[in-house]
């Protein structure tokens, strides 16, 4: 019997195989890139560390100076693929297979003396996985058991030849510094190292490596030797964090939220769509956060919305856990993580706000040391760490698609972001957010982290400001010399936090007189139906009396008679009409025990229906002049799903006051403890930047990540940087992990995440882009069966992030797939994207009319119709048909030359790269028009999309593959603000399941340009 950690183990360990086998694609290569030229290798030539190469002609940045990341051993990903073939078995045919790109099997940083960085070196773990393939194979047990004693012997065997001579000077002084570097890279030792990790990796007759690239980038000077800036080159961080997880799992190191998503126990389901009691009591004043995302102050949140915040709070607010929202298109995911936001900022406020003084935020200081290049010695940091009650408020936004992290990060600053009343005072280190954006901001409320790159940015904006304009560092340091009253600043949010209280007490009284004017009107349904059980108890002491006096009747009767007949059977008859005499006395008993029992209840009910309406003239007389709650509430029932109750204009304005007031509670507590926390900044600066920490304690990390958000409520991050930006961090170190477009990523690229997170919200929706796992099915089965996981359910081909959370929440609803029901968790229903038909055609091939119509009313389109312009297929090359071609054409043309539709405006999509690639010459003089597969278009919308479907008459297969889930044409067509036009064969692709539908709502033939 394996143990539940054991088990939940290998499943992460499964997991980590999966992404062994994972191929991760080098920089194409682009000599003419301004800031990061991608060069080919060429040992015969000058390396761009040399004179000679045309890199040095290139002009650099007194502060700034070259690294070079050098991929060796260059191979085409699909010799990777053909070898999986061979091993495991085909898939079935992937009817529009991705192209083959370039991997390498191992990177190496290199400063511009043309010195290696040891630590830089990566092995690539899909090649060595691949060499195992070949050199053991998926029958014996062990054979991907010791990937890390590998991996760190090869990169050993690789290191020795490039290591420095014992009399190199520089080397020994850069030794004693920390850094370790190789011996100055000639072509010579380059070509050695392709050559021998070929051998050790065996894999010189499955990919056929040869070559090398180098990407450039420039850097600061003072970092020339942080090995840590060279990334992640070959994707490797998952599998190392992975490797980590498992092993915390195994020891029972893993908080609730983690333990959620890798349960398989049962829980009891509430669909909120049939339980709309349940669905009430959550949207309750009571269970509405106090703090208030700044939107039009008329623009309350739609019932689901509010339904998703409330539950995420109380499901997880205390203990942690694990939350999944479904978000179809168009319904507001990004709105309720701004509401989060705002909850949370403000109960961190609330607890500040009951210190006795700013002093009492903090507890004991740690220390640790860096080395300053720069300054040519030692720094110390110090470090203080948090009161518990102020932390568990880091918020982090990852997800696996880079784009999605970027846009929640850019929107939540933006001065667009709030209502037009909040603009002109809403001021949260504005300055320095507008700097960070490049465009107007409000507040430094979220920031991009993740990779390298971004967080130096973070620190340059941020931190040191840019164009003579402060940042926090000198923010920080003026404070130190103002006075500043932090008790009227307590005082104000106070006062704020009342007027809220105050508000919210009202509506609770409201919703308490409506609660018990229905516990009225169940009280008089229970009265009742108790005088009708007690009329029906009664008659049924009536019948068991008549059939006592009967029985008694009929046995005096048999007493009477002379046994002249058998004495025997005179006796059983006797026997009989003492029994039915016994029976009915008993009957008798039970019914007037039954009266009894009935009366009881009947004098409880009534006495309760007595409380009841006293209670209920008490609370209508306290609600004293605020009657028109009530009718409030009423027209939000009248709305449907379209607005929560309880939150209009007066409370929303009131709420939003109160989160203005916690960043300026937060504001004024930066100033009044400035030097702590300038110190404790510092330190945060160095885990951003990578820097070698000495005698770094984790709760110190970890206090140093808790001033950062303090001042930044949430940042952002990829999954793949995910374990790399928190490698110092264990279990449940972090608040709050919100996994965006959960629904596009493979289960275990959020473990580390999770693990991580005392509080987890899943954000996604399974029925729009799915993961793209490159390994095929037959290899997951492979390594299931390899490391003895039981269930199919753990496949990353066949399930996601979104959906494993979704099976672990309670709250949630049922929706139609392609063979049963599929469980979701809490749905935004209210959509407010698309016009029609694009609403109805989503809704109905991928929902099951879940959705509700939202949009407001729009001005008048100019635009024809959306429609289906029908171009039957005759030939084609590949998916590629030269008609269909010719018809997109016709429509830019019109829609820009005729309609005056902005390039900016249009998305031009489809299901194959084959029409990806022949569209290209048609979009180029259309400077900005964005076009791709559909499978690039999720987070992005448009006025009017294109979708040109092609397919290939010859492979029928690629139309079932596109119309195999409603995943592809969804997403296509939530896409869609105001128009769809359609360019394929109609006949064609109508047979098919979902664009059945599609044909069905649009109308056509005739195609916009008449």
């Amino acid at each position: 019997m394996v143990g539940l950690d054991e088990g939940r183990a290998r499943v992460l360990e499964f997991w980590r195989a999966c992404e062994l086998f994972t191929p991760h694609e080098i920089p194409k290569l682009d000599p003419g890139h301004a800031r990061q030229p991608v060069f080919p290798l060429d040992v015969g030539q000058a390396l761009p560390w040399q004179n000679g190469h045309p890199l040095r002609g290139r002009r650099v940045n007194p502060n700034l100076t070259w690294r070079h990341i050098v991929y060796g051993g260059l191979f085409s990903l699909q010799n990777g693929r053909d070898q999986l073939r061979k091993v495991f078995g085909p898939d079935p045919d992937i009817p529009d297979p991705p192209p083959p790109g370039t991997g390498a099997l191992f990177a190496l940083a290199v400063t511009d003396e043309g010195r290696p960085l040891l630590n830089s070196l990566q092995i690539s773990s899909s090649a060595w996985a691949l060499g195992r393939t070949e050199d053991l194979g998926p029958d014996k047990d062990d054979w991907l058991f010791d990937y890390d004693e590998d991996d760190r012997d090869i990169r050993e065997r690789l290191e020795a030849l490039i290591a420095p001579r014992a009399d190199d000077e520089r080397a020994v002084e850069l030794a004693r510094k920390g850094v370790r570097v190789g011996r100055a890279l000639q072509g010579e030792n380059l070509e050695n190292l392709v050559a021998l990790a070929t051998k050790l990796l065996r894999v010189g007759d499955i990919l056929h490596p040869a070559g090398m690239r180098v990407r450039c980038v420039q850097i600061a000077r003072k970092r020339e030797h942080a090995a840590g800036d060279a990334a992640d080159p070959l994707g490797r961080f998952i599998v190392g964090d992975l490797a980590r997880v498992s092993h915390a799992v195994r020891h029972g190191w893993y908080g609730s939220a983690l333990g959620e998503y890798l349960s398989t126990d049962a829980i009891e389901r509430i669909d909120v769509r049939r339980t709309p009691h349940v669905v009430a009591r959550l949207v309750a004043p009571d269970r509405i956060p106090y703090g208030r995302w700044p939107a039009e102050p008329d623009r309350s949140q739609t019932l689901s919305q509010q339904f998703a915040v409330d539950a995420i709070m109380d499901q997880l607010a205390g203990v942690g856990g694990l939350f999944a929202v479904n978000g179809p298109p168009g319904t507001g995911k990004t709105t309720l993580l701004r509401e989060l936001i705002a909850a949370n900022v403000v109960e961190r406020a609330v607890r500040l706000s009951r210190l006795p003084k700013t002093s009492a935020a903090f507890t004991q200081e740690y220390r640790w040391k860096i080395w300053s290049a720069a300054e040519g010695r030692e720094n110390v940091r110090r470090v203080t760490g948090w009161a518990e009650q102020l932390t568990g408020f880091e918020m982090v936004v990852a997800s696996a698609n880079n784009g999605a992290v970027e846009n929640v990060t850019h929107e939540i600053p933006d001065r667009g972001a709030i209502g037009a009343p909040w603009r002109q005072e809403a001021d949260y280190f504005a300055d320095i957010a507008t700097a960070m954006l490049e465009r107007p901001a409000w507040g430094l409320i979220a920031a991009r982290l993740g990779r390298r790159d971004h967080r130096t940015e973070f620190v340059r904006r941020a931190w040191f400001g840019i164009d003579e304009k402060p940042g926090l560092l000198q923010r920080l340091r003026d404070c130190e010399h103002e006075d500043v009253d932090w008790q009227a600043a307590v005082a104000r949010f106070s006062r704020c936090h009342e007027r809220v209280l105050r508000l919210q007490q009202e509506r609770s009284l409201a919703y308490r007189v409506i609660e018990l004017k229905y516990a009225v009107e169940e009280s008089d349904r229970l009265t009742d139906k108790a005088r009708r059980d007690l009329s029906r108890a009664r008659e049924l002491v009536e019948s068991a009396a008549r059939a006592v006096e009967s029985c008694e009747v009929r046995q005096r009767e048999h007493q009477r008679l002379r046994p002249t007949m058998e004495a025997g059977e005179w006796r059983a008859t006797a026997d009989r009409l003492a029994d039915e005499l016994s029976e009915a006395a008993r009957r008798l008993h039970r019914a007037h025990q039954q009266v009894i029992a009935v009366q009881r209840h009947l004098a409880a009910t009534f006495r309760e229906d007595v409380e009841i309406r006293r209670e209920l003239d008490m609370a209508r007389s306290r609600l004293g002049r605020r009657p028109d709650l009530l009718a409030l509430y009423q027209a939000a029932l009248d709305q449907d799903e379209l607005t929560a109750p309880w939150t209009e204009r007066e409370w929303n304005a009131a709420r939003t006051e109160l989160f203005f007031e916690a960043l300026r509670l937060h504001q004024a507590f930066l100033k009044a403890e400035s030097a702590r926390i300038r110190a404790s900044l510092h330190g945060a600066i160095d885990i951003l930047l990578g820097e070698s920490l000495v005698n770094a304690s984790e709760e110190a990390i970890r206090a140093a990540w808790q001033t950062l958000f303090f001042v930044v409520p949430v940042v952002s991050t990829t999954f793949a940087s995910f374990g790399s930006m928190f490698s110092h961090l264990t279990e449940e170190s972090l608040g709050w992990v919100i996994l965006d477009e959960a629904g596009q990523a493979a289960p275990q690229q959020a473990a580390g995440a999770i693990w991580r997170g005392r509080r987890a919200v899943a954000l996604g929706d399974p029925f729009q882009l799915e993961p793209v796992v490159p390994l095929s099915i037959a290899a997951q089965q492979a390594l299931r069966r390899t490391f003895g996981v039981e269930e199919e359910r753990w496949l990353p081909g066949r399930t996601s992030v979104q959906h494993l959370a979704d099976q672990r929440t309670a709250y949630g609803t049922y929706l139609p797939d392609e063979e049963a029901q599929v469980w979701v968790g809490a749905p935004l229903r209210v959509h407010r994207r698309c016009d029609e038909p694009m609403f109805s055609i989503s809704n109905a091939i991928a929902y099951g009319g879940l959705m509700v119509y939202g949009k407001p009313p729009a001005p008048a389109y100019g635009m024809p119709p959306s429609k289906w312009i029908d171009v039957p297929t005759l030939t084609s090359k590949g998916h590629w048909v030269p008609e269909e071609g010719a018809a997109v054409e016709k429509v830019l043309r019109y829609l820009v030359d005729q309609g005056g539709v902005s390039v900016d405006d249009i998305l031009v999509l489809t299901p194959f790269r084959d029409v990806v690639r022949e569209l290209w010459p048609i979009m180029r003089p259309l400077h900005g028009l964005r076009y791709g597969t559909v499978h690039t278009a999720q987070g992005r919308e448009a006025d009017v999309v294109i979708l040109v479907l092609g397919g290939d008459p010859r492979r029928p297969g690629a139309k079932h593959w596109a119309a195999s889930s409603p995943n592809l044409l969804n997403v296509a067509v939530s896409r869609a603000r105001r128009r769809l036009y359609v360019i394929g064969d109609r006949a064609g692709w109508s047979q098919h399941r979902h664009f059945n539908t599609l044909s069905q709502h649009l109308g056509g033939p005739q195609p916009p340009h008449g």
